[in-house]
């Protein structure tokens, strides 16, 4: 039979943990430990689930075909759309249209790479926070250089969606935007201050001629060739672009 001061300390133990105390206090080590386990589990749980989700938020290769809205607004006047240069080496293009195509088939474009140097890169525009120099204009538009009497600068306005309670926003940086499906973009050259208006060609994303029954053929990147000693090349074939929605 366990002598008394025996039993005591038993049971001191049994009602501190296990762990060492003060006389009169309770040690928190062991259900700290076990509270912190349970939140660490539930975390990497909650983790690993959206892990395993599809991103629909961004572009996926092969499945998604968006589209987004682009003006350029060079002191209250907007250019003329860019035009089609034939051009489209990853899936993000323009028909002349006022519209950022985006349909990736490289891992260059699709994910976190579709941004909107992609579609510049394609276009032959050169766009950045401090100019404008798009492929169907001559002039360079730089920050500090004038609209009428005032000093004028780069400006871009995103409006994520179309949905009438969107306000928009300005970004810093063009090149940088992450393009969604339905997304507006305006990159204004105008003096501070001045409003920026949504981009024209927003009206076009109800009538795009890519998709639907508007759906026309394209042409894939050229990949014919020359045989050695013969006249003739292999014409590059076309391939129906894929339809979906808007």
């Amino acid at each position: 039979m366990p002598k008394p001061s025996a039993a005591r300390k038993v049971t001191r133990v049994a009602r501190t943990g296990g762990g060492r105390t003060k006389r009169g206090q309770t040690s928190w080590f062991f259900p700290t430990l076990i509270v912190v386990t349970a939140l660490a589990g539930t975390f990497l749980i909650a983790f690993s689930r959206a892990e395993r989700q599809p991103d629909t938020t961004r572009p996926r290769i092969g499945s998604d075909h968006w589209h987004a809205a682009i003006g350029f607004d060079i002191c209250g006047t907007f250019a003329a759309p860019v035009p089609d240069n034939g051009q489209d080496p990853l899936g993000i293009h323009t028909h002349g249209d006022g519209i950022v195509h985006v349909h990736p088939f490289s891992s260059q474009s699709a994910g976190k790479n579709a941004t909107l140097k992609v579609w510049f890169d394609t276009v032959g525009a050169k766009v950045t926070s401090t100019q404008i120099k798009l492929p169907n204009d001559e002039v360079t538009h730089k920050n500090g250089q004038k609209c009428g009497d005032k000093a004028a600068n780069v400006i871009t306005k995103v409006w994520d969606t179309r949905a009438p309670g969107d306000q928009g926003h300005i970004v810093p940086d063009p090149d940088a935007i992450k393009l969604r499906d339905q997304m507006l973009i305006t990159i204004a050259f105008v003096p501070d201050g001045d409003p920026i208006p949504k981009p024209p060609s927003e009206s076009q994303l109800d009538n795009l001629s890519d998709v639907g029954a508007n759906a026309t053929s394209t042409t894939v990147p050229d990949t014919s060739t020359t045989v050695p000693g013969a006249t003739t090349t292999v014409p590059p074939t076309t391939t129906p672009t894929p339809t979906s929605a808007p």
